[in-house]
């Protein structure tokens, strides 16, 4: 286990490097965050479900992706690789028991951001920026923390300026 945490690492850095050079070649701002988003192994799997073709046999993979969360297109920002704080975001379909968007960044108290989900949507709220991860939720946690339990689609990564 130890040798794998040690690969794992070296291949952070490396990846992070290759994010902070694209990010400047796209005239982003190099590393828009102070600190990382965590995200649960249930959101990673949904965002990598997409790409993964097949599993070795016997690799006993028994995580679900969440259902997914599709944005209606925003034609005004066609051109642009990231959307400012009040951008008005439209979920295709109407997840049932959905009551609030969670933002979750970094930067955010608490790691999530939530704001009420109404009239199929909600709008990026203030205290987010750089790469920021949205789910639906039936609920709003104390502290602010995202769960599984409360996840009712998702997720998005968003690129907020």
């Amino acid at each position: 286990m130890p040798a794998i945490l040690t690969v794992a690492a070296e291949i952070l850095t490396v990846e992070s490097r290759h994010q902070t050079l694209i990010r400047t070649l796209a005239k982003t701002a190099a590393i828009p965050s102070a600190f990382d988003t965590p995200l649960g192994v249930r959101s990673v799997f949904s965002l990598a479900a997409p790409l993964i073709s097949s599993c070795p046999d016997g690799s006993n993979l028994k995580i679900t992706a969440f259902p997914a969360l599709a944005l209606m297109p925003m034609p005004a920002m066609a051109n642009s690789t990231s959307m400012p704080v009040g951008t008005r975001l439209m979920v295709q379909g109407t997840p049932a028991g959905a009551t609030n968007c969670a933002f979750s960044n970094g930067g955010a108290p608490g790691g999530t951001i939530y704001v009420a989900f109404e009239n199929g949507g909600c709008a990026v709220p203030q205290g987010v920026s750089g790469i920021t991860y949205m789910h639906l939720t039936s609920s709003v946690p104390q502290g602010n923390i995202l769960t599984d339990n409360i996840v009712v689609a998702g997720v998005q990564v968003l690129n907020v300026s």
